[in-house]
């Protein structure tokens, strides 16, 4: 039986990134670039005052000098332009006018008002050619590539796209997952129960990581083992298949007929350990649809979903094609040992007074209790035929979602 990095390595080896679209700057917040990001524009565009003064030539910047003001009020806005002798009053941010080269701080001349506005001040300090501006381009020019091809979009890159006008950006479109579950007994879960039925909680629970991972995802509901055919035909307008419930015969023929080719059947991991993993493949030879096939636990789909169908998400939609950057804690409470499987133990992160992420294990009963599980933040992934743990050793986690929450 295959390893979680093994069954990893096999699914991603068969995942190339999809489509590419043009989309406005806002959606693009999480997606990644199929073609880099370059700059049109000189940043900042022009000459600019790094502080609120008066603009001038630095060759009439000298003690005692009288300059005549000139602006906006006398001028049409900023085309304008310092002759010899002339100065401009200009704010934090604002072009400098032709002609001049430096700025000069208001508390280093002194105004000579004429009917409340100076017309002409009068030079307290020496200036210097540049002094207190910022020039075209002092930040990147015209050309520069912002962010290459394969850099995820992230909000602090936000402003500056919209700065350089690059406001369609070409990204990976997200792929779209089809989840449902398998089960004459199973009534949606916004139905009541009867008799021996019960609600699928495990569909709403796969669509979850799945959005966490940026894909959008189907819940088409729980399907009768008689629907198998028809389900399948409509979830495999998707890359991403995925099927909750019972290894059963009908089920294992109903996805052969539909042309889904075996790769993994079973990954040493608890929970999830009877997860099965195929793919369809198109005229051309390349694979079109990724179908696994998961225990009907709502806790054991979640655990396969965030730790192998999440990575071929990201792949998907031009994310790396390695396993995704682990995140390590210390861990903090007893635990026997684990057998040969690697084991998924739910968990709490919370952040010590010296800056460590601490894992704390969760009280809960198994992968149907789902009530203990509902604390849970993350999965701290304990290797095989490893521990006891005692408290302080590292362990790699994987979190639940946004860590840390929001209501923390």
């Amino acid at each position: 039986m295959l390893s979680l990095a093994e069954a990893r390595a096999q699914i991603l080896d068969r995942a190339e990134p999809g489509e590419t679209i043009e989309v406005s700057l806002a959606e693009a917040l999480g997606l990644v670039l199929a073609e880099p990001a370059v700059a049109d524009v000189d940043l900042p565009p022009f000459d600019r005052a790094a502080l609120e003064g008066y603009a001038l030539r630095a060759s009439d910047g000298q003690v005692e000098t009288r300059l005549r003001v000139v602006g906006p009020h006398d001028d049409d806005g900023f085309e304008l332009e310092i002759s010899a002798d002339e100065a401009a009053h200009v704010t934090t941010g604002d072009p400098i006018p032709w002609g001049a080269d430096a700025v000069l701080r208001s508390d280093r001349i002194r105004p000579e008002p004429d009917l409340g506005r100076p017309r002409l001040v009068e030079v307290l300090e020496p200036v210097a050619v540049g002094e207190n501006l910022v020039p075209r381009g002092h930040y990147l020019r015209a050309g520069t590539e912002l962010a290459p091809a394969g850099a995820r979009v992230r909000m602090a890159m936000v402003g500056l796209f919209a700065a350089q006008g690059c406001v369609h950006p070409v990204c990976y479109r997200r792929v779209r997952v089809a989840v449902f579950a398998v089960g004459d007994h199973m009534v949606g879960p916004g139905e009541a129960p009867v008799m021996h039925r019960e609600r699928n909680a495990a569909g709403a629970t796969v669509v979850a990581p799945c959005l966490r991972w940026g894909a959008t995802a189907h819940d088409l509901g729980a399907i009768a083992e008689d629907d198998l055919d028809a389900a399948l035909s409509r979830a495999l307008t998707a890359p991403i298949v995925v099927v909750m419930g019972r290894s059963t015969s009908t089920l294992r023929r109903a996805l052969l007929r539909a042309g889904v080719e075996p790769v993994i059947s079973g990954v040493s991991i608890q929970p999830g350990r009877a997860m099965t993993y195929g793919v369809v493949v198109g005229p051309s030879g390349r694979v079109e649809h990724h179908v696994f096939h998961l225990p009907p636990s709502p806790i054991a789909a979640l655990t396969v979903t965030s730790l192998l169908v999440g990575p071929l998400i990201a792949r998907l939609q031009g994310g790396p094609a390695g396993s995704p950057p682990a995140l390590r804690a210390v861990w903090t409470a007893p635990h026997r040992p684990t057998d040969d499987r690697l084991w998924a133990v739910p968990v709490t992160l919370k952040v010590d007074d010296q800056a460590r992420l601490l894992a704390t294990p969760i009280d809960y009963r198994g992968k149907d209790d789902l009530l203990g599980f509902a604390r849970a933040e993350a999965l701290a992934l304990l290797a095989p035929n490893s521990g006891p743990w005692l408290g302080g050793e590292i362990v790699e986690v994987a979190p639940l979602g946004p860590w840390p929450p929001h209501d923390s």
